[in-house]
């Protein structure tokens, strides 16, 4: 028990001594003598200039147009539309009046300064000075996309195309559906209708209504040749090198024609009034003062806004015999050999002659398209589409003489002696035969 309590009292005092001693300590460390200077921040680098947009040259493209009406609001947004997908180009649009539209250009073609394009209806006299649009086009088949007789006035001798036809014009009748009502007459029916068929039920409307006529025809060589056509006659060859006029055909025709106004059924005062020119017979049809009337699709628009709801009336197809009626005409548009450079004006060119471009254009102007995908698909018009797509489905109908005669350049001053002779035959101052007689004589000279 000693020898424990001895060891513990040892152990003790060890543990007492080692309390008391002093503790340790850990020296700290030294502080740096200077503090870190910290990175100079890197300077941003400068920005770079944004490259300066490439200058567009803008070119000038003149372009004479002389208008019917309503037609210029129609060029003129297709123009704005043109410019806004091609800055690089300006047009600049002329309107001018027809009656001096062709001397205009011809004076400013032979002094070189020619429009770059124009719109015509005689586009062979200004063959010469025009612009072939072929090497820029980028639709290579743009010219076979048109009626192909009216192509033919625009292309050269070696397959240049220097325009197209904007806008067809086509011969062709109107009656008036509430005098045949309220006669009691059927509207003739059949596919193929002769103008005797269409005149013998309009003079039934005339007797029955007291109408003053049955039936009328403009006074132009023009109107009276898309007539005669359904009897197989014309006024030039086929070759376009001789004249027909006094042909056994022609004299059938023109010996109706005569007797329908000395029978009093057609009015004297259009082909007889005394005028030496053009006269129309439209306000005899919007007066009602007879059932029938010979003119032209232009009249659709016109009869849209006088007529009104007066009374009932449409169109109605060519009549049809030996073959089908009617004549055709329009305007061109054609490019000249100018200052401006080719590739815009063929752009310009080509845009305007583009299906939805010419869609856009005839139809709020109740006009007809040449193009050829137009004429099969038909147009949808704002108004009076059933009479405007009457004349677009039936010119496929349309004779290949029609085409010879119309597109002739001498037809105009031959159609006006023939137009001339033939009053001299209606109010009896020449027999038919004699008066178609002379139209021959002078119809030679005149085609030399």
């Amino acid at each position: 028990m000693k020898r424990i309590t001895l060891l513990n009292m040892i152990l003790i005092a060890a543990l007492t001594l080692a309390a008391c001693a002093a503790p340790i300590t850990v020296a700290p460390t030294a502080a740096p003598a200077q503090p870190t200077t910290a990175p100079k921040p890197t300077d941003a680098p400068k920005p770079t200039d944004a490259p300066k947009p490439t200058e567009v040259k803008v070119d000038t493209v003149r372009f004479t147009w002389f208008t019917d009406g309503p037609d210029q609001a129609s060029i003129e947004a297709l123009i704005k539309d043109f410019e806004s997908k091609n800055p690089d180009i300006k047009v600049q649009l002329a309107i001018v009046p027809f009656a001096e539209l062709n001397q205009l250009l011809l004076t400013q073609a032979e002094a070189n300064n020619a429009p770059d394009l124009a719109r015509v209806t005689e586009p062979a006299r200004f063959t010469k000075y025009l612009l072939d649009l072929t090497p820029n086009l980028k639709n290579k088949n743009l010219a076979k996309e048109f009626i192909p007789e009216a192509q033919a006035l625009v292309t050269g001798p070696n397959g240049e195309m220097y325009g197209y036809m904007h806008d067809f014009t086509y011969n062709g009748p109107f009656v008036n559906v509430s005098l045949f009502k309220k006669a009691n007459v059927e509207l003739p029916k059949g596919d193929k209708l002769t103008w005797k068929d269409w005149i013998d039920a309009a003079i039934k409307v005339k007797q029955a209504t007291k109408t003053p006529y049955a039936v009328a025809v403009d006074r132009s060589g023009h109107r009276l040749d898309g007539f005669i056509q359904t009897w197989g006659g014309s006024y030039i060859t086929a070759d376009g090198k001789d004249v027909s006029i006094n042909s056994a055909a022609n004299i059938k025709a023109i010996n109706y024609f005569a007797q329908l106004h000395k029978d009093g059924n057609m009015p004297l005062e259009v082909w007889a009034g005394g005028g030496q020119g053009y006269a129309d017979g439209k306000q005899l049809f919007v007066n009602q003062q007879l059932p029938f009337y010979v003119s032209g699709n232009w009249q659709v628009s016109f009869f849209d806004q006088t007529i009104k709801d007066k009374f009932e009336w449409k169109a109605v197809p060519n009549a049809c015999d030996v073959q089908c009626g009617g004549m055709p005409g329009g305007k061109f548009l054609v490019a000249f050999k100018s200052k401006a450079p080719a590739e815009k004006v063929t752009r310009l060119m080509e845009y305007l002659g583009g299906k939805e471009q010419i869609s856009k254009y005839v139809s709020p102007v109740l006009f007809l398209p040449a193009r050829l995908d137009l004429i099969k698909d038909g147009i949808q018009y704002p108004a009076r589409a059933d009479d405007m797509n009457v004349f677009l489905k039936t010119i496929p109908n349309m004779p290949k003489s029609a085409y010879s005669d119309n597109f002739n350049p001498k037809f105009g001053p031959i159609a006006n002696e023939v137009r001339d002779r033939v009053t001299q035959a209606i109010v009896g101052e020449l027999t038919v035969e004699k008066a178609l007689e002379n139209a021959q004589n002078k119809g030679k000279e005149l085609i030399k």
